[in-house]
């Protein structure tokens, strides 16, 4: 047997420390996952964008669109059969391991699970009903007669049978209830810190008036469409991305990987100050030359330099405490972000999020995608009531991604996905030189 194919039911230590179930190589891992993003790139930017867009030839895009729909087929069903990763592994649940803990459970605890299983199907079906017109547009089947099923009948019966089929999904498979509530403690510890930021920032923009059209229930109903999509995203993004590239670097074994607790503020403080003093002005220039100085003015340097400077000093903390582990984090965090090209405000607000949630997805106690969804769900409702509605001004960032979302197609768009796709490619060919060391720790 190859060493770099190891026999199924293999294990491996990912790079958080947490041994996994592995039928092939880290090498594998690594080369599957960056080759993947860059045949999205390609698909989107050297396919679609040149042709169906600049030289409008018909077909282009569904083409194109065939083409990511086989390979988020390859990425959800082939490739964790290949490397017979487990539904738990990427964050899901199990009914078989439901059905297990419900057997071997006492009768007070069997009762309490039940009841909550009943209540979250029950409650996903009541949703579903009573905002039937924003689930329709999400499925796009306000396109069609299904858009008014809610106010007539049979029609009403085919949405709460689509409501049961979509909440039966969601209880058995969806929600990992083993790990819940430590999953969920670690998304609001993420997701509350940035909340207030979000709010903050609204609030130094605009001041109360950023509040004016503020309601709970959009809030709420926004947050849980954005729970759902953040699901799906995460499905794809730190399910596929994250587990085949934790899988393909080794835990940092050198000294020098982990900085002794009592030296870590220091190095938070240099990667702060570093933030701020370069991440400000590259943020704030380019506003400034789309916008007038009335919509950028010169206070709001100060205001990027904060914000950056806050999230440096995060960034810094945890580089001292696992250097390795951070830059995993930070590779899959950049799958993420640069799926949303060409919308670089979307790009930059999700590249940093997808640090963070890569980086707690690595240890098993935090895998959980509805967990992570919440933080999805929190965040994606509140930045885009405040920063996405057309009253932010020139901070307004465009939900629109993807080739058929350029506003002024030119050929110069093209520049910096070929850059990040020619940067993959070079990661991969870095990677490959230097496998060996990774491949000796199993």
């Amino acid at each position: 047997m190859k060493k770099n194919h190891p026999v199924m039911n293999d294990v491996l230590t990912n790079t958080a420390g947490d041994q996994e179930r592995e039928a092939r190589s880290r090498r594998f891992n690594l080369v599957e996952g960056l080759l993947v993003m860059v045949f999205v790139l390609f698909i989107l930017w050297g396919v679609a964008y040149p042709f169906g867009v600049m030289l409008d030839i018909g077909g282009v895009r569904e083409a194109s669109t065939v083409l990511l729909v086989i390979g988020a087929c390859y990425l959800l069903f082939v490739s964790p059969f290949i490397h017979r990763d487990t539904l738990s592994s990427w964050g899901l649940g199990s009914p078989w391991a439901l059905w297990q803990n419900l057997r071997e459970a006492n009768p007070a605890k069997r009762a309490v699970l039940g009841a909550v299983i009943l209540a979250l199907f029950i409650g996903l079906n009541a949703l579903n009903y009573y905002n039937w017109r924003e689930v329709a547009e999400f499925f796009n089947f306000d396109k069609t007669p299904m858009r008014d099923f809610d106010r007539t009948f049979p029609g009403i019966l085919v949405v709460f049978a689509f409501g049961s089929a979509l909440s039966a999904v969601i209880v058995l498979f969806g929600i990992r209830y083993d790990n819940f509530i430590s999953a969920f403690a670690t998304a609001m510890k993420i997701a509350l810190p940035l909340l207030g930021l979000i709010l903050l920032g609204a609030f130094a923009q605009r001041g109360t008036e950023a509040f004016a059209r503020f309601t709970f229930r959009a809030f709420f109903v926004g947050a849980f469409g954005y729970l759902f999509w953040g699901f799906v995203q995460q499905l794809l993004f730190s399910s596929f991305f994250g587990t085949r590239l934790r899988k393909a670097f080794a835990p940092g074994m050198s000294p020098d990987n982990t900085t002794p607790p009592g030296k870590r503020a220091p190095v938070a403080v240099k990667f702060s100050i570093g933030f701020a003093l370069i991440g400000a002005p590259l943020f704030w220039v380019p506003l400034r030359l789309s916008f007038s100085a009335a919509e950028v003015p010169l206070v709001l340097l100060p205001g990027f330099a904060f914000f950056l400077a806050l999230f440096g000093a995060l960034y810094g903390y945890f580089y001292a405490k696992d250097r390795k582990r951070l830059l995993v984090a930070t590779l899959s965090g950049s799958c993420f972000g640069l799926i949303h090209i060409n919308s670089y405000g979307l790009v930059a607000v999700t590249f940093l999020l997808g640090i963070f949630l890569t980086y707690v997805f690595m240890k098993d106690q935090n895998r959980n995608l509805v967990a992570l969804g919440f933080i999805h769900g929190l965040l994606g409702s509140s930045f885009g009531m405040f920063f996405s509605k057309g009253q932010s001004g020139a901070l307004k960032v465009d939900y629109g991604v993807g080739p058929w979302n350029v506003d002024d197609p030119a050929w110069g768009v093209m520049v910096v996905p070929v850059l990040c796709i020619l940067a993959y490619l070079w990661l991969v060919r870095c990677y490959l030189k230097n496998a060996a060391s990774e491949e000796r720790v199993r």
